[in-house]
């Protein structure tokens, strides 16, 4: 690293760093603005800054080599236990939200309890929801602004169309379709045509453009992006963005591939709004995947690209949990770097609790998630040693990442594509360049480069890039191969072996014995999985102006949206 680099990093981190020494409470002024942003299905390989060559995404990219790449993150293989780890900083089976994803007109919900948004609101932030909900909605007080947020506009279902919000959805042989896009719970009918993203990013922009300063902003931006939509029409993109990819062959992976596109322009026009406001300086960005892409099969394919990692989406394997993220801020003392260091996305809520001045534990001492807030900061060893990536009682499946090893048991819902590797068709480069010219012209670039005191070149976004870059292991190396479907204890050495192609099960039975044990600790204080229902005779969106509503406890002729403290 260049002296100049180096003084960069230590001048963005004086005001943090004696912020972080004060003993004093913290003002709104003090306090991080913070904007999360959530991918849905994308794929590992879909983005340029783990040497995707196919999609350009110079506005991800720009944020994520001057911020922290995290190769090492976990989520959950599905949307709806994802996004539960999230919002509570708890593994989703401690509350039953293991297991299968909300469906509409499902009768389950998030169970009561402090959410991410409600800590925050008590420490004076203004908090949003823009995008996707999934955790729950049969009764009014489980939706968005009953749980911890100011204002949501967006859907509650797993997914809607990009255009007309309507979600299409098959029960006993019939359909059941319905409009899914509401503002603070009122039928948003008004932003029918415009595409989804875009839509999204606009009221994103909007909402910072207005923010009141005197109060630190928390955004949660959920896009649908990259999820398939309906069955007919899953993939949707503005043609003049599709037809941007001729050189990609399959028609379905150029639209998604535009899809991607969209995604990365939002990106940088937030970006551009936070520089505009004048509060990027004392923001953090934060970009996750809920899972990986589900790149084959039943299960909403979108054809997106997990490679070189094994496994999709709604499989225990690196390609279903090992998550695209990054963060960047210019609070961020040790930035421009790829940490390998383990972290499950339960840490998010302790670890910006603690970027914001405050102790989450003197609130909440029952969190599964870390603060890893001076890990990030300062590049200090991580607290993190362990994750349980799966435990479902169900289906018998539990995986568990510890140190280095990863052991999975047993065959979750999706096992039939235990063995997938991806499809080299859709994976490959297809002569394509990596542009680094680009990512530093993107709007994003552009903006880091004014804020930045030493802007990073090209050269060194191309070395940050080969460092993020996953490869497997050499062609004539041995393996072992290990399919849990037929009841083998599958063990693996992720840093040298990440496609999971070794199994060492065999060679280190203590370490089997011991990561077993830990399972059954786990095992101890879990919570049976919600019991599955669908109450679509009351739930169909003909009873209500055929949208997706509230629909228990009130008829169809008084189900309007009621305000929080009704």
């Amino acid at each position: 690293m260049s002296v100049f680099s180096e003084l960069r990093i230590i001048l963005s981190g004086i005001g943090f760093f004696v912020w972080c020494l004060s003993s004093g409470k913290v003002s709104a002024a003090d306090q991080p603005n913070i904007v999360f942003i959530v991918a849905d299905d994308l794929g590992w390989n879909d983005v340029g800054f783990h040497g995707g060559n196919q999609i350009p995404t110079p506005n991800i990219d720009a944020l994520a080599y001057n911020g922290i790449i995290l190769n090492s993150h976990y989520v959950q293989a599905t949307s709806t236990p994802s996004r539960t780890a999230l919002l509570t900083g708890k593994y989703p089976f401690k509350l039953g939200m293991q297991g299968s994803s909300f469906l509409p007109a499902d009768k389950r919900s998030l169970p009561p309890g402090m959410l991410l948004p409600d800590h925050f609101k008590a420490l004076g932030y203004s908090t949003h929801l823009v995008g996707k909900w999934h955790l729950g909605y049969s009764k009014w007080n489980e939706t968005p602004t009953f749980r911890g947020f100011d204002h949501h506009f967006g859907f509650y279902n797993d997914f809607t169309s990009y255009y007309d919000y309507l979600t299409t959805w098959r029960f006993n042989d019939k359909d059941y379709t319905g409009f899914d896009l509401h503002k603070d719970g009122v039928p948003a009918f008004e932003e029918t045509g415009k595409y989804a993203t875009d839509a999204f990013t606009d009221y994103s922009v909007k909402t910072i453009e207005e923010h009141d300063t005197s109060k630190p902003l928390f955004l949660m931006l959920a896009h649908l992006a990259t999820h398939a939509a309906n069955e007919g029409k899953p993939l949707e993109a503005p043609q003049e963005t599709v037809d941007k990819f001729g050189h990609v062959e399959d028609s379905n992976r150029r639209t998604y591939a535009a899809m991607v596109s969209k995604l990365d322009d939002s990106v940088g026009r937030l970006v551009e709004a936070l520089d505009r406001k004048q509060i990027l300086p004392n923001s953090i960005v934060v970009f996750v995947s809920d899972n990986g892409a589900p790149t084959v099969g039943p299960l909403g394919r979108n054809w997106g690209s997990n490679h070189p990692l094994r496994g999709l989406k709604d499989t225990p394997f690196e390609g279903g949990v090992r998550g695209v993220a990054f963060v960047y801020s210019p609070l961020l003392v040790q930035a421009a770097r790829v940490s390998t260091d383990l972290m499950h996305v339960t840490d998010w809520l302790p670890t910006l609790y603690s970027a914001a001045g405050a102790d989450i534990g003197l609130v909440d001492s029952d969190l599964d998630g870390i603060d890893q807030w001076s890990t990030l900061a300062y590049d200090l060893p991580s607290a993190r040693n362990d994750i349980v990536i799966n435990l479902d009682e169900k289906t018998r499946n539990a995986a568990l990442r510890f140190y280095n090893w990863k052991l999975i048991v047993g065959a979750n819902q999706n096992g039939s594509y235990n063995g997938y590797y991806g499809d080299i068709v859709l994976n490959d480069i297809e002569e394509q360049t990596y542009n680094t010219s680009a990512v530093l012209n993107s709007p994003a670039g552009k903006v880091i480069s004014k804020v930045n005191y030493s802007p990073l070149t090209e050269v060194e976004y191309e070395g940050i890039r080969k460092s993020s870059t996953i490869t497997c292991l050499d062609p004539k190396a041995k393996r072992n191969p290990c399919d849990p479907a037929d009841g083998s204890l599958c063990l693996y050495d992720i840093p040298s072996d990440p496609c999971e192609e070794n199994d060492l099960a065999k060679f280190f039975p203590s370490v089997v014995r011991r990561m077993k044990r830990a399972l059954v600790d786990y095992r101890a204080v879990l919570v049976n999985q919600l019991e599955e229902g669908t109450d679509i005779e009351n739930a169909d969106p003909k009873l209500f102006r055929h949208t997706w509503n509230p629909w228990s406890g009130c008829s169809s002729a008084d189900c309007q949206v009621p305000t929080p403290d009704a």
